[in-house]
């Protein structure tokens, strides 16, 4: 699988880069831009859609309160239903992320319409966020508060560590 691909979003072709195992990529919570949104993401693995349903996870019932087992797949096609507005229709990759700051269990991303990956919510419903896979975001942050003469939040920004 190569670092690039192209894919459908809104009918226009974009290429996004896909990122690397053990890239440290920026976060932010649920997709906000402020500095408590803010958290860097260590890229774990790179499933494609072709190996979804082989990615399984225990999670509760909440009809039944049981464990039940649900696939990488079922919860991107819960996912896309519910929030129709922000994932595509399609993906070609799941992301799953470490972010130890953020959350205990590991992030999964697919796709969203912008060609770009939002976390879902799998191991819980606060799961949700951007991962900035061409820094894209944060340059912006860094500019605006540049802009704001924030020189000490620009610095620490520019200086995060995973």
């Amino acid at each position: 699988m190569g670092n690039s691909e192209i894919i459908m979003c809104n009918n226009e072709i974009k290429r996004k880069r896909i990122p690397s195992v053990g890239e440290l990529l920026h976060f932010w919570d649920d997709g906000k831009s402020s500095p408590s949104r803010h958290y860097i993401c260590k890229v774990e693995r790179i499933v494609p859609i072709s190996q979804a349903d082989s990615i399984q996870f225990d999670v509760t019932d909440y009809d039944t309160d049981k464990s039940i087992k649900r696939s990488l797949r079922d919860f991107w096609e819960s996912e896309k239903k519910s929030c129709y507005w922000l994932y595509a229709y399609k993906t070609d990759v799941f992301i799953e992320a470490s972010c130890p700051k953020y959350d205990e269990h590991n992030l999964w991303f697919a796709r969203t319409k912008d060609g770009g990956f939002f976390s879902m919510g799998i191991q819980n419903s606060w799961q949700s966020g951007r991962l900035d896979v061409d820094g894209e975001k944060f340059k912006e942050m860094v500019s605006f508060w540049e802009d704001e003469n924030n020189y000490e939040l620009v610095e620490a920004y520019k200086n995060c560590k995973y």
